[in-house]
């Protein structure tokens, strides 16, 4: 089997959320976008704070795949405890979602995806991963939000 050519971050996130505008359906292709540094990709939809985020861990060969709470703490508290409680429905739909609470008082809802380098495979398997943590929270994240 022949490995894919090894993508440049800035190449392989760019793919990424090109994938995440076609794939998505048309009500959650409107999202903004951040970068952080060069392996990192945020998505919101107008809330910064709370976004999905793709990150490349080089250390482990790992690719994060993930809903992230990163604003004040009262708010990232009330969120974990929010999809704490739906975690069987969540769990329905993304088996391998793991939420746990991380570093900054921040919390994370997420699985990771074998990544020793960014590569064609690796940005479709993000591509899909991504659109189903955006495809199944993201309405979640509407109801906690307007709660």
């Amino acid at each position: 089997m022949l490995r894919a050519p090894v993508l440049a971050p800035n190449d392989f996130f760019a793919g990424v959320r090109k994938g995440l505008k076609s794939n998505l359906p048309p009500a959650l292709r409107d999202f903004d976008l951040t970068r952080g540094h060069s392996r990192l990709l945020k998505i919101h939809y107008g809330r910064p704070e709370l976004h999905f985020e793709a990150w490349h861990h080089t250390g482990d060969g790992r690719l994060e795949i993930g809903l992230h709470f990163e604003g004040p703490r009262p708010l990232n508290d009330s969120a974990f405890d929010y999809f704490r409680s739906r975690m069987v429905e969540v769990k329905a739909e993304l088996p391998r979602a793991e939420l746990e609470p991380w570093d900054r008082g921040w919390s994370r809802l997420y699985e990771t995806l074998p990544a020793p380098q960014l590569d064609e495979h690796v940005q479709a398997a993000a591509v899909e991963r991504m659109g189903a943590y955006i495809t199944t929270l993201k309405p979640m994240l509407d109801r906690f939000l307007e709660d």
